[in-house]
């Protein structure tokens, strides 16, 4: 007998699939093996395992990264989330856009209702108060895919200084510090900023310096919704790039966009100045989802008005709180039930909905989307709303096959390699993911398996919530989640702490 040891026999073996490994190279034939939470083989796997897929004729590759969501109770309340699992989405990064649910007060839940609600849905008095309580209560629920988290500007500022419309005194802005510090000790991966938002809105560029110099201390990062995305969209890049450079943190542009039709070509000039500032050292990426739509609380999209010119007919109203009869119409069509005037059947719909009105809004260009996805300093985000009810973006269940459908296969915006880069290995390094977001020996299994001839996005606007085509199965640290279509149900997601 030989004295080398046996290897060791793999929990799970997926074979005859074409590797696409998350770095860009090209696709190659070869089975990989995975025991526990890693995969322990890249190559001819000749170990039985005791669960065995046969890819022939399928992808696979690294789970899915989605960099912007809004899921932050979703996680708790639906812990499934069967919307993004389906997509073959791995690891869910929330806290974005300056809100999330850490840290909280008991203040905190009536800015929620008022603020927040629309956005990320209805919630009890929350459990915790702190980023490190919320990671625990992430824990426990169980959720199907791992979780990490920004620590959102908005919550900081409303916790130090309330709605107040003025710059922070110094004890305020100390506290600001100090929340945010806790939470990236707990792990969080730095400070997302949604400077449309109240209150973030009121913060002036100097604030949020001072707070990404925290953020550097513990090697973190900036992401934001900047200031303007219309005829400002501009100076709110530069903005975002100077926090950056000034605090010292890597920075990422959430959703980048040019809205609204005298905008439309504005993206363009924007790559550049981001490329202007990689040059210089600055580490500056961007996010995209791929339509022509946004969606935000109705609110907002009626403070945008002025510079981002939407039209009655391009407002769908999403979800509301009590006249469901409302969602999917437009503004147009509400208007008229009503007998108003646009603005004012929306401002008579936001009264009685007690502001709890999330809206779609058609304003981007396809030019400018297809623009922005096909950078190679860009990757991908959902930006879902993930209400319990009504009718949500089709980003929200869509995102991931849609681009690897519409944009890859059928469009050929992007090769099959360089679509999945920005899906894995992109997001992975910026966030700084360890061990993840590459199919290689000894790193973590978070894998996808989906079909190239088939993958494709069936969410529409008008019926949102419908799984997509073609993605076979979903392994999340080892463990099925999505097998031969269908959801297991399985707890197999982690609490990713500063990427670990």
């Amino acid at each position: 007998m030989s004295s080398q040891a046996r290897p060791q026999r793999p929990d799970l073996v997926v074979l005859n699939g074409t590797v696409v490994d998350g770095t860009g190279r090209a696709g190659f034939r070869v089975d990989v093996a995975v025991a526990g939470d890693r995969i322990v083989e890249v190559g001819e796997v000749r170990t039985e395992g005791a669960r065995t897929i046969d890819a022939s004729g399928c992808v696979v590759a690294p789970g899915f990264i989605d960099v912007h969501t809004h899921d932050d109770l979703a996680v708790v309340r639906e812990p499934a989330v069967d919307f993004k699992v389906m997509q073959g989405v791995t690891t869910d990064i929330v806290g974005n856009c300056g809100v999330g649910a850490a840290p909280a007060s008991e203040s905190y839940l009536e800015f929620y209702r008022t603020v927040l609600g629309s956005i990320l849905g209805p919630v009890d008095v929350p459990e915790w108060t702190t980023t490190e309580e919320y990671y625990r209560a992430v824990e426990e629920a169980g959720p199907s895919l791992n979780v990490t988290s920004f620590v959102p500007h908005n919550t900081l500022r409303f916790l130090a200084m309330g709605m107040e419309r003025r710059p922070p005194t110094a004890s305020e802005l100390g506290a600001m510090k100090e929340l945010l510090a806790a939470g990236m000790a707990a792990g969080a991966l730095g400070l997302s900023s949604g400077l449309i938002y109240p209150p973030g809105m009121f913060a002036a560029t100097e604030e949020l310096i001072e707070l990404a110099r925290v953020v550097a201390e513990y090697e973190g990062m900036y992401a934001s919704h900047i200031r303007n995305e219309g005829d400002g969209l501009l100076e709110a890049v530069e903005e975002a790039i100077r926090i950056g450079e000034e605090g010292g943190v890597r920075v990422e542009i959430s959703h980048l966009k040019a809205a609204g039709r005298s905008n439309w070509g504005r993206v363009e000039e924007s790559l550049r100045r981001i490329e202007e500032a990689r040059a210089r050292g600055v580490d500056v990426t961007a996010d995209v989802y791929p339509y022509t739509a946004g969606s935000t609380g109705l609110g907002v999209v009626m403070l945008m008005r002025g510079t981002e010119q939407w039209e009655p007919e391009e407002v769908l109203v999403g979800s509301v709180r009590h006249q469901h009869r409302y969602e999917g119409m437009n503004l147009a069509q509400i208007a008229q039930e009503m007998g108003l005037p646009p603005v004012e059947a929306a401002q008579r719909l936001l009264e009685e909905e007690e502001n709890a009105v999330v809206a779609v809004v058609f304003m981007m260009s396809e030019e400018d989307v297809q623009r922005v996805m096909s950078h190679e300093m860009t990757m991908f985000g959902s930006d879902g709303i993930p209400t319990p009810g009504g009718k949500p973006h089709p980003r929200l269940y869509g995102t991931f096959p849609r681009v690897l459908g519409r944009y890859v296969r059928e469009l050929g915006l992007l090769g099959l390699e360089e679509a999945v880069r920005k899906m894995t290995s992109l997001p992975a390094r910026k966030h700084r993911l360890a061990e993840r977001g590459e199919l290689r020996p000894g790193w973590l299994a978070d894998l996808v398996v989906f079909d190239p001839a088939t993958v494709a996005d069936s969410a529409t606007y008008q019926e949102p919530r419908q799984h997509p085509l073609g993605i076979r199965h979903v392994i999340v640290n080892g463990r099925v989640v999505v097998d031969e279509g269908v959801h297991t149900g399985a707890s197999a997601g982690r609490v990713l702490r500063g990427g670990r």
